[in-house]
């Protein structure tokens, strides 16, 4: 299988503990990854090691088959996309600002920039915001400014791997419903997209491929179906978990 992003022995070590261990997976193109586990279990981590802003302890990266250390670091971020869990502004920038960093590692031109900033500002429904300090937004509105943001930058041609840490978060219905029709979108391009997430009913319902993380190590790995039983469930969330239909449920 000739994977977009592949991971060989991950590890990653923080303050003498192992954050990650032995982590290896393929990820092929135009699929929707959900990557699920209890809170501590290093998705986060993992989501920053495949973003190339956390270094590995061991194991090895590779991008289309490309070893990541035979990448600059320009041409990782014109290739990978990243939206943080968090992503607090420290500067009084509007949310068309914003939404224009996400144009910075294509150098578009100022015509091309701006038209792209107009059209992920109409995408993601904040046109009304444009002119706003985003530091002053509620988390939702600041959620879908990170999510034009980077949508500028995974719409571009070298673009192959959209990151999302918890992006459904601060969105309330409506916003998530439109977050996940742009994940579909762009698998239907054939890119992949890798999602964190909580709630495993939607993994259920949406994911291509499912990664579950505990204690730091990839425990199951597979379609939804496969991955989220209610036996592996409730196995390393702790809980007993029954499958009723195609929901999973717990008391």
């Amino acid at each position: 299988m000739v994977a977009v992003i592949r991971a060989e022995g991950l590890g990653h070590r923080r303050n003498g503990a192992d954050i990650l261990q032995d982590v290896s997976f393929g990820l092929p193109p135009g699929e929707l990854v959900m990557l699920v586990g209890p809170n501590g279990a290093g998705k986060s981590t993992l989501l920053h090691i495949l973003a190339g802003q956390t270094a590995m302890s061991a194991g090895r990266l590779l991008l289309q088959e490309q070893d990541c250390a035979q990448f600059s670091r320009a041409d990782w971020a014109r290739a990978v996309t990243l939206v943080p869990q968090l992503s607090s502004m420290g500067f009084p920038l509007s949310a068309a600002e914003v939404v224009e960093l996400g144009g910075l590692a294509h150098s578009p031109s100022l015509t091309a920039l701006r038209r792209q900033v107009r059209a992920a500002l109409a995408d993601w429904e904040i046109t009304y915001l444009a002119s706003r300090d985003v530091r002053l937004l509620s988390g939702g509105e600041q959620q879908r400014c990170q999510l034009a943001r980077s949508w500028i930058q995974v719409q571009q041609p070298d673009s192959c791997l959209w990151l999302l840490d918890e992006p459904l978060s601060a969105l309330d219905l409506r916003h998530q419903q439109q977050c996940m029709q742009r994940a579909q979108q762009l698998t239907a391009a054939g890119k992949t997209v890798v999602m964190v997430v909580h709630d495993l009913n939607l993994a259920r319902r949406f994911a291509d491929r499912v990664l579950m993380l505990s204690c730091g190590r990839l425990v199951a790995a597979g379609t939804a179906a496969a991955v989220l039983t209610a036996e592996q469930v409730s196995q390393t969330f702790m809980l007993d978990v029954r499958l009723e239909g195609n929901v999973l449920s717990w008391d």
